[in-house]
Formats: structure tokens, sequence, C-alpha cells
């Protein structure tokens, strides 16, 4: 092989299909920076093929013969730790499987390609390449296997009361591999935490309530979503959509109250507008620019470093999409840059040292 060829991303595309395997396997051999090393049938012989070839990033169906992807990806998170992309028919965007596959450690997940009518081959073709040279270049750290504790029963899940001048109000606005992120933050956050977490999810409406479904279920603390609450609770994490305009308010005697924009109003920076509403907390309020595409943030979490509060931003080296994380640090406002999966760690610690304060 030529020093052209070692310098390529390699690749193992794991597919039962032998149509729909060399029809991946083409479409990244297209770009010149991806080479694709093997091809495995299922996921028995994707593990023997990554331990000898060692490629960059794998490809992963869901449903195959002998041992399932979900399956080989769990071995895969903990033997090899090698960022994996799972394509499949089944990991559509809302799907519980999509919501499995990441919690078990894919970087990210895409639909098998097909002749759909809301999106062209070409364009599909091209997400396929632009996700598995993303998911190259990330951390090895980031692809970690989740394993995730039995999650109280909603009845077990005590509401934090109303929240008081000691709250802090942790926004967090996240896109292109917000998903993955949240898993590793949500999900690890204790009992203790007393805090409100507010997330801007940059994704159509229609996919935030089974998200929250599903983070609800394997989480320690209420998730919720912010239709139709009005006063946020300690200890709880609301999620939200980039379409809903969310925004916390002081109502009349200093509480916080949520406010919603309305479904007929759209902003293009729907982030920078709720972490710019928690400015008005002021060191009470922290403002988290994760993953994804575009500037959304970087204005808010300015907003918040102005009021006495915090910024943080996600380790680019740990991201799907650094555009969002670059654009804040570029406003020379950001405190404390973390990995997704030391987040829940460091927003435990603000509420334990305000306590000793």
């Amino acid at each position: 092989m030529d020093n052209g060829a070692n310098n390529k991303i390699r690749v193992l595309v794991v597919d039962d299909s032998a149509l729909m395997s060399r029809q991946i396997a083409g479409i990244l051999s297209d770009d010149d920076k991806i080479v694709v090393v093997g091809r495995a049938k299922d996921g028995r012989e994707a593990l023997d093929m990554v331990a000898g070839l060692k490629p960059d990033v794998v490809t992963m169906d869901v449903e195959m013969p002998r041992m399932n992807g979900i399956t080989a990806l769990k071995h895969i998170m903990v033997r090899h730790s090698v960022p994996t992309v799972m394509i499949s028919a089944l990991t559509t965007e809302g799907a519980r499987t999509t919501f499995d596959a990441l919690k078990y450690g894919a970087i990210d997940v895409i639909a098998k390609p097909s002749r759909r009518e809301d999106e062209s081959l070409d364009a599909q073709k091209a997400d396929i390449i632009s996700k598995v040279r993303r998911a190259a270049a990330i951390r090895t750290g980031r692809s970690r296997y989740i394993r995730m504790g039995q999650s109280p029963k909603e009845s077990e899940k005590s509401s934090g009361g109303p929240c008081d001048h000691s709250t802090r109000f942790i926004g967090i606005g996240a896109g292109t591999g917000g998903y993955y992120g949240l898993l590793r933050i949500v999900p690890a956050l204790t009992g203790e935490f007393r805090d409100v977490m507010i997330v801007v999810l940059l994704v159509a409406r229609r996919y935030v309530a089974p998200f929250v479904s599903y983070l609800e279920s394997h989480s320690r603390v209420p998730v919720k979503t912010v239709d139709g609450v009005e006063v946020p609770e300690k200890g709880t994490c609301y999620i939200c959509s980039g379409q809903d305009g969310a925004t916390l308010f002081k109502g009349s005697h200093g509480s916080a109250v949520f406010q919603l924009r309305g479904s007929q109003m759209t902003s293009p920076f729907p982030v920078n507008e709720m972490l710019s509403s928690l400015s008005a907390f002021g060191s009470r309020s922290v403002g988290v620019v994760m993953t994804g595409a575009g500037t959304d943030g970087a204005d808010g979490v300015a907003a918040i470093r102005k009021a006495g509060g915090m910024g943080v931003v996600q380790d680019i080296t740990n991201c799907l999409d650094p555009q969002m994380p670059l654009a804040a640090l570029q406003k020379d406002s950001v405190e404390k840059i973390l990995p997704d999966f030391l987040m829940a760690e460091f927003f435990m610690k603000l509420h334990s040292a305000d306590e000793l304060n």
C-alpha cells in the first residue's frame, strides 16, 4: 500500500446483504480520503476482522444473523473502542434502535441509502461519507460504551421542589451529535442534582418527545419537555426543540418561569435566545455550547458571562461537529472546556461547591 493509502481512513463495512455491503463500500471508496479494508457479513465476523484489520471506523448494520449489530457494537466498545457508525433501515431519527445504538457507543447513525422522496441519493451518499469522516476525527474516549444502571421508577423520582436563590440554571445548546452527548450527560446525573437543566436540541419538534421518553427511562432525575410547563422545578432536566423558542424569565416575585415563543414564529438562533434569557439570573446561570453546525449559542454564552455567569463548551475533539463550540470560543467568554462524558460530574460539583461556601 502506498503512502497515500496509508493516510486514508480505513473502514470496515458490516452488513449481511452482499448487495448493500457493496453499495456502501462503493460510496465510501468514491471519497479520496477513505479506503474500505474489509467487509463482514455479521457481527461475529466483524469482531474478528476488527481485531485483525484495526480499522479507523466501522459501519454497522443492525439486523444480521449469528450476532446482530447492537450486540457486536457492545463488544467493539469494550474490546477495541473503534468509532462506529450504524447504517441501518432501523436507525431513523427518533427510533428507539437509534437511541440504543448511541447509548452503546455508536458515534452516529444513518438510514441505509434508498430512493426516498425527501432526500436525493446523492445527498444520502454525501451524508454517509461526511459521517464516516467525522467519526474518524473524534477522540476515541468519546466512543465509550455507557454502562447505565437501573433507573428508578417514575414514582421513585422525587421532585426537587420550587427553585430558590441557590438554584443554578444550566442552559445547553446542541445540534449535530447532540443525542449522543446528552446520553452521556443526563443519565449520569445523580438524585442529588438540585439545579435546573434546560436543553435546546436543534432537531425537529417531533423528535423531542421520543428522546425525552428514552432519557427518562434511563435517568435518575426527571426528564421533561418544556411544553405545558410554566415553573421549572429543581433537580429536573427540560428538553425542547429549537422550534419551540423556549426562554426563562423572572416572574413578579423573582421566580423562574418558562415562556415559549409560539409555533408560528421562528428564530435562526434559538440557543442564543434561551441562553441570553438565562443571563437575567446572573451568577446562577451556566451556558453550555455542545456539538453542532453553525454559530448558534456563541452570543448567548457571551451574554451569560457578561452577567457574571459561567460559559462552558464541549471539547472540539469530542464533537461530531465542532462549529458551534468553536464559535463560542472565539467570543472569549468560555471558562471551561469539557468532553461530554465529564460534564455531568462537573455540574454535580457546581452544586456541591455552593453547599461548601
